[in-house]
């Protein structure tokens, strides 16, 4: 993690800036830069310097993982000894240098590695290099001096999208716009020497100030919160930009950013975001998963449904030929013709290549017979949720399938040891739950079963890294993690709603608090039947699971009235779907049916309606999922809190600026007030089941043992990048070995 430096023959010096992964500006490559940096301006010999990465990466930015260090020295100490003052000496020893000093993007130029370009008097930029600022992800904002330099080379419209929306550019649109000044067309740090001998030093912190157009921040500003309304950065941004625009000088307006950042990195809502962010690689390294995986040449997917036709164009988009296989040559053909037309829709906006498309249809072989996957090397089944369905379908394909062949289950809710158990090796088997529509949804819970071999694993994990999902291994219990989690909050927006809130408000709290949309156009959006279809096959309407709770009256009357949701069209009413809503086109309402009905079932309860306070539909919602979050750790079905805060984030649009379910427990809302309210709603659980016997027991009020114990720690002090969960949950294990009922997660 240093800077190099060399003298070429003509005079140019070089420094390289060396820190793998990306060349990230941590404080051991800032320091080395400029003890580095100096050498070659004092060096008679050198007539000019070319700044670069090694590698494919020109340097990728800050180093994440130091900002919980400088988090936990507390904004006093960050005074003494900040490690982004650091960072800003170094641009202003560039940008000082008497030698013009020309920035050669061999790679992309990202956050802080944006900045050091702009530091540089001329950038230029091989034809595979990008600029972006992607701080705004983080809570943040380019804190090197980024939010004074860019306006001054570009124009403020493109300053704005780049810093406020996070969007990189490429080398030809950056030049266009005025931040690279040339693309290479050959070796990009023979063409940065020659630019740096023939043109003087150009300072940009000598540049005038920029001139913004009348209402051209507050519409950028507009723009940002209305794509992300939680986020606290996009304000800072602009104060920066004001400062930029307003005629204070170049310091005056680092004053400025310096202020605005140090506020952002001591916010929990960046905390959360870099949370997330550490997570998504932390998620990648699964305890004891430790061989190498087995190479995936092709795939088989045994459905042709959906969901079997979304995770056919994963690996195909990525270049992984797949045999389609489904029973029936009408399903087959309606699976083909469905992924069809998503690629030609592609084609015909011109975003995907005709070549493109034909090569995607050359990877692709629909099929009716087994045999078609002897050659495959993991079959990943997508068929209806029906357990002997699924053990025939295993069984079909472990005689069709060579031996070391991976058979993968799409299942969202079975158990899938139950499943692997009809097969000579289940060792082979593990759980790939993808989410609708496969090929948008960027979540994959990958499951671990009883038998399945660290192979298996491996290459699950691997499989996902191909495909670009963000991958979490967890246990097979009911549920898994986010559907088990999912059941009690959509459980209690149910029971909210017979007690008086009505469906606008309660799904209102819910998107108000930051989820993508409310449970009620969830279960519309899903499809109301699922759960219903399944206690019927149960032969018991009254059955609850760790996967779906009662009240079951509004649902199970709207199903069999056939209205499952956006799936059910009603053209009577023009309506494209129906169930708790009547959907047109982009428009929905609630059903007045279904608030009549509601009335009806209040009365048929001796339930009379009360006013619900927002906060308490929340609580009751959020709370609820918390709490079966903890149960899930405590019996070690997943290995650490921050891989259930990936799950939500990318599987059920929990928002980011929260950090996920444990995250906005631990650092939003604290675990005493959780238990404290928990133990309140578990005694009104318990009072309305044993009074009143229309309604269903329910436990998932009942305190986590995990939680108690963190509630219990509550206040103590961790290292930077931990979580006190995680380290309760450690300490948790040991007293509480019995607790893990999973194999998968006891170490």
């Amino acid at each position: 993690m240093s800077a190099s430096i060399s003298v070429r023959p003509d005079g140019v010096g070089v420094i390289t800036m060396d820190s793998p992964p990306v060349n990230s500006l941590g404080t051991d490559l800032v320091t080395s830069f400029k003890q580095e940096f100096p050498k070659l301006v004092q060096d008679p010999k050198v007539k000019a310097i070319v700044v670069t990465g090694k590698g494919a990466m020109f340097c990728g930015g800050a180093e994440i993982t130091e900002f919980a260090v400088m988090v936990a020295m507390g904004p006093e100490k960050m005074k003494e000894n900040n490690p982004v003052a650091a960072l800003s000496d170094m641009m202003d020893m560039i940008d000082a240098s008497p030698k013009t000093t020309v920035a050669a993007l061999n790679g992309p130029a990202l956050g802080g590695g944006a900045e050091v370009s702009l530091a540089c008097h001329y950038r230029v930029a091989s034809d595979k290099a990008s600029v972006g600022f992607p701080e705004v992800n983080l809570g943040l904002l380019p804190g090197g001096q980024g939010t004074q330099r860019l306006p001054r080379v570009a124009p403020l419209p493109t300053a704005m999208q780049m810093i406020l929306q996070g969007k990189p550019l490429k080398a030809d649109a950056a030049r266009k716009n005025g931040i690279v000044d040339a693309v290479a067309k050959k070796d990009v740090i023979e063409e940065a020497a020659e630019w740096a001998l023939s043109h003087p030093p150009a300072p940009i912190s000598q540049d005038q100030q920029v001139l913004a157009s009348a209402g051209g921040l507050e519409a950028g500003l507009n723009t940002a919160v209305n794509a992300a309304p939680l986020m606290i950065a996009p304000r800072a941004i602009i104060k920066c930009f004001q400062a930029a625009c307003s005629g204070k000088s170049f310091r005056e307006g680092l004053a400025v950013e310096m202020e605005q950042f140090t506020q952002l990195v001591f916010s929990v809502e960046s905390a959360a975001l870099r949370h997330v962010f550490l997570s998504e690689r932390l998620a990648q390294k699964v305890p004891g998963i430790d061989e190498k995986p087995v190479p995936l040449k092709k795939i088989g997917i045994l459905g042709a449904g959906l969901m079997g036709g979304g995770i056919a164009m994963c690996f195909i988009q990525k270049g992984v030929p797949v045999v389609l296989k489904d029973a029936k040559q009408e399903w087959l053909d309606g699976g083909v013709k469905k992924i069809d037309s998503l690629w030609a829709g592609r084609l015909k906006k011109g975003k995907l290549t005709k070549e493109k498309y034909q090569q995607y249809h050359s990877l692709l072989k629909p099929t009716l017979d087994f045999a078609d996957f002897q050659d495959v090397d993991m079959v990943i089944e997508a068929v209806p949720e029906i357990m002997d369905l699924k053990k025939q379908c295993f069984l079909d394909i472990e005689k069709n399938t060579k031996p070391d062949c991976l058979i993968c289950t799409n299942t969202s809710g079975l158990n899938i040891d139950d499943i692997a158990a009809v097969l000579k090796d289940p060792s082979r088997v593990m759980g790939t739950h993808f989410f609708s529509p496969a090929n948008v949804m960027q979540l994959l819970e990958n499951v671990r079963t009883s038998k399945s071999s660290i192979k298996t694993l491996s290459t699950g994990m691997q499989m996902a890294k191909i495909i670009s999902k963000k991958a979490v291994m967890v246990g097979n219990c009911d549920g898994f993690v986010g559907n088990r989690m999912l059941a009690p909050y959509a459980g209690e927006a149910k029971m909210v709603a017979e007690e008086g809130a009505t469906i606008e408000q309660i799904d209102k709290a819910a998107t108000t608090f930051g989820m993508a949309m409310g449970p009620m156009a969830l279960g519309d959006l899903v499809g109301l039947e699922l759960f219903w279809k399944q206690r019927q096959a149960a032969g018991d309407m009254n059955k609850q699971t760790k996967t779906y709770y009662g009240p079951y009256e509004l649902s199970d009357w709207l199903c069999e009235k056939g209205r499952f949701g956006l799936k059910t069209p009603d053209p009577s009413i023009k309506a494209n779907g129906r169930g708790v809503f009547i959907h047109q086109g982009r428009d929905k309402y609630v059903d007045p049916e279904v608030v009549a009905k509601m009335e009806e079932i209040r009365k048929a309860k001796g339930v009379t309606a009360r006013k619900v306070s927002d906060e308490e539909i929340c609580e009751r919602m959020f709370f609820s999922m918390i709490n079966e979050g903890f149960k899930i750790l405590e019996e070690g079905f997943v290995a650490r809190s921050s891989d259930i805060d990936i799950v939500y984030i990318y599987g059920y649009g929990f928002p980011p600026s929260k950090g996920g379910p444990m995250f906005y427990a631990e650092n939003y809302v604290g675990f005493k007030k959780i238990l404290e309210r928990l133990k309140v709603y578990d005694a009104q659980a318990k009072e309305r089941f044993t009074k009143n016997k229309a309604y269903l027991p329910i436990d998932y009020f009942v305190p986590s043992k995990l939680l108690e114990a963190c509630a219990a720690k509550e206040g103590t002090k961790v290292f930077p990048g931990q979580t006190l969960i995680d380290v309760v949950l450690k300490d948790f294990k040991k007293s509480n070995p019995a607790q893990a009922h999973s194999p998968s997660f006891k170490k």
